[in-house]
Order: structure tokens, then sequence, then C-alpha cells
């Protein structure tokens, strides 16, 4: 376990810890805690893979560790984004116990980065990784945005029907502000997906002149591709704004489970995720 790691684990379990304590008990100090502890382990992050990133001599998303690591980094940013746009924290008591979590497994996990990185930079554009695998991993980032949009609209629409207003109910955004979160990430995640599927064809066909391979992941990132797309264009034409849309958008995050994890667990051609 690098330090510097365990530091960022530290700062982002003590953001964790308050987000949920400042989601119950809703004061002020806790989420100003909440804050300041995810800013300082953000920045030790962002140091910490690019210190990673000069002495391996290999872009931070290969292997296991470092594919946690940049995904609960840019989950933390994606996050930072949503709190600066919507002003609303409650994303945070869902989103940090999960980027402590990835952060830890991180930490702890087997370092695979030399082999596979070995596979990528000895052909031709292989500059184009990074790219492709970044704009999945934001991608992936703007799914759980979704994905938790998705269960607060359920939690607070239920609430709503039953008219009990528990606790739950004060604590979570309006329903027009779940509705817009979930709308902006829709798009924008699938806007990367597609970027990011498309950048993987053009480096796979100069890596072998193959766009298709029948890999797990492939097949399972065009599922999701295709269920996305319909959750864009059903919101956009349909009206989809409700209970329909946000059990799509749990069964999105599904396929993206499978995508980033139960491809891996298969095997096949990738080396990342």
């Amino acid at each position: 376990m690098k330090p510097l790691l365990l530091t960022v684990l530290a700062a982002y379990v003590v953001a964790a810890i308050h987000a949920i304590l400042a989601f119950v008990n809703k004061r002020r100090t806790l989420e100003r805690i909440t804050l300041g502890s995810l800013a300082f382990g953000f920045v030790l992050h962002t140091i910490s893979m690019i210190t990673d990133w000069t002495e391996e001599g290999h872009y931070p998303l290969f292997g296991l560790r470092e594919t946690l690591s940049f995904l609960a980094w840019t989950l933390v940013a994606t996050y930072g984004l949503v709190l600066y746009r919507y002003r609303t924290q409650a994303l945070g008591s869902f989103t940090l116990p999960l980027v402590a979590v990835l952060t830890f497994i991180a930490s702890i996990a087997r370092d695979t980065s030399d082999a596979a990185s070995n596979t990528v930079t000895d052909v031709g554009s292989a500059w184009l990784f990074p790219v492709h695998t970044t704009l999945l991993i934001f991608a992936y980032a703007a799914f759980f945005v979704v994905f938790i949009s998705s269960i607060m609209y359920l939690l607070q629409e239920r609430e709503l029907k039953l008219k009990t207003f528990s606790a739950i109910f004060h604590r979570l955004p309006s329903l027009t502000t779940i509705n817009n979160i979930a709308t902006t990430a829709v798009g924008i995640g699938w806007t990367l997906l597609t970027l990011g599927i498309l950048t993987g064809m053009i480096w796979s066909s100069s890596r072998d002149n193959r766009l298709w391979h029948n890999d797990p992941k492939e097949i399972f990132a065009a599922l999701t591709w295709l269920l996305y797309l319909a959750l864009v264009l059903y919101r956009a034409t349909a009206g989809w704004r409700g209970r329909r849309a946000a059990w799509m958008g749990v069964a999105g995050f599904a396929l993206v489970l499978c995508t980033f994890f139960g491809a891996r667990l298969l095997g096949g051609y990738h080396v990342f995720g």
C-alpha cells in the first residue's frame, strides 16, 4: 500500500462518514468537513496518479489497481461537477462510500499494470488507448450518477405517493432537480460512451486490423450503448421523466456493472477494466 494513496483513502473515508452524517443530520458543519476532506483527498489523489504515471512510464489505467483508483478519482470529479451545478449534497452520501471502497481495493490490489501496458504501448496508435479508456471511465461515472438519481427519484416518489414525508423526503432533492440531474448525466454519459467505443474501434483497427472481436466487454458495451440511447431518446421525445425512466436507469447501470466487472471475469481481448 502506497503511503500517499493511504492518505487519500483516509481523507475519502472521513468525507464518506461525514457525508452520511450530514445527510442524516443536515448540519452545515458536517457538510463543510465533507467538502474539505474530499477536496484534500482529491488533490492528493491527483498527485498520486501523476506520480505513478511519471514513475511507471505509462498512463495510469492498466490493470485492476489503476483502473479502480482512476474510477474513484473520476467519481469524485463527477460529484464535484454535480454539486457545483445543482447545489445538492445528497448525492455524496451515496457516492462517497463507494469512492472510499474503490480506493481501498485499489490500495491493496495486486499491481498487474506493467504486463498489461506492454501489450498496448508496443503497437501503433498507442496514444488512442488512454483517450479510449478515459472516455469510458467518465461515461461509467456519469451512468453512476444516473443510477443514484434513479434511486433517489424512486425513494422520493414513494414518499410522495404514501404521503409519509419521513426524514428521507426532506433530505433528498425535489423530483424536478433529480430529473434534471439524471437527464443531463445520461446525455453526457451516452456521448462519452459513444466516443469511447469509436476511439476503441479505431485503436483496435490500427492494432490488428479488426474493429470487432466478439469480446464480452464489447458485447456488454454495445448493449449498454443501445439501452442508454433508448433512454436518451425516450426522455427527449416521449417525455420519460418519471418512474419508467428511473427503472431504466437502474437497469442500465446493471449493464454497466456487467461491462466493467462481469466481462473481466469472462476473459477476452481487453486488458483493462
